[in-house]
C-alpha cells in the first residue's frame, strides 16, 4: 500500500483486514474522531515511506482491537501500538514503538531510551491522555464516558 492510499484509508476511516495482523508487521491505533490526533497520525503516515505499519482508526471499529483483547475504553484512553514481536505496547511505550517502526524517527527513540526520559514522557502523555479522552466523551464518545475519568 502506498502512502497515499494509507492517508486515503485512513481519511474514510477503513479498518484493515486481519490478514495484516501478522509478525513484523506495527499496527498503530488512534481515534480518528480527535482533530489533534487525526492530524499527529497523518504527520506519521507522510513518514513511512515503506508503508509497513498498518494504520487503525478506532472510530471507525474495533476488529482489531478485539484481536488483541483491547476493548475500545482502553484504545481511547491511552495511544496503543502493537510492536513488531506482537506485543501491545501502551502511552509513552507505544510512542517509542511507534518510533522504532519509522526511520526518521528512530534517532528520537535511542535517545530517549538512552537518556532515561520515558518516565518523563509516560507522565507528561498521562496527563495529555486524560485531558483528550475528557474532550472525546465531550464529543459524544459512546457509553464508556460514564467512567469516572479521574481515575484514568
Amino acid at each position: 500500500m502506498t502512502n497515499k492510499a494509507a492517508l486515503a484509508d485512513t481519511k474514510i476511516g477503513n479498518t484493515f483486514p486481519l490478514a495484516l495482523n501478522k509478525p513484523g508487521k506495527v499496527i498503530v491505533f488512534y481515534d480518528g474522531s480527535c482533530p489533534l490526533c487525526q492530524k499527529e497520525i497523518h504527520h506519521y503516515i507522510r513518514r513511512d515511506h515503506t508503508g509497513q505499519l498498518v494504520w487503525d482508526d478506532i472510530s471507525k471499529g474495533t476488529e482489531l482491537l478485539d484481536e488483541f483483547g483491547i476493548t475500545l475504553d482502553e484504545a481511547m484512553r491511552r495511544f496503543h501500538v502493537i510492536d513488531r514481536a506482537g506485543n501491545v505496547t501502551r502511552g509513552a511505550e507505544a510512542f517509542l514503538a511507534l518510533w522504532h517502526a519509522l526511520p526518521v524517527y528512530q534517532h528520537l527513540a535511542r535517545t530517549v531510551e538512552y537518556l532515561h526520559l520515558t518516565p518523563l514522557l509516560g507522565w507528561a502523555y498521562e496527563h495529555f491522555a486524560r485531558r483528550r479522552y475528557r474532550r472525546a466523551c465531550q464529543r459524544g464518545f459512546g457509553n464508556s464516558c460514564a467512567i469516572d475519568t479521574k481515575k484514568s
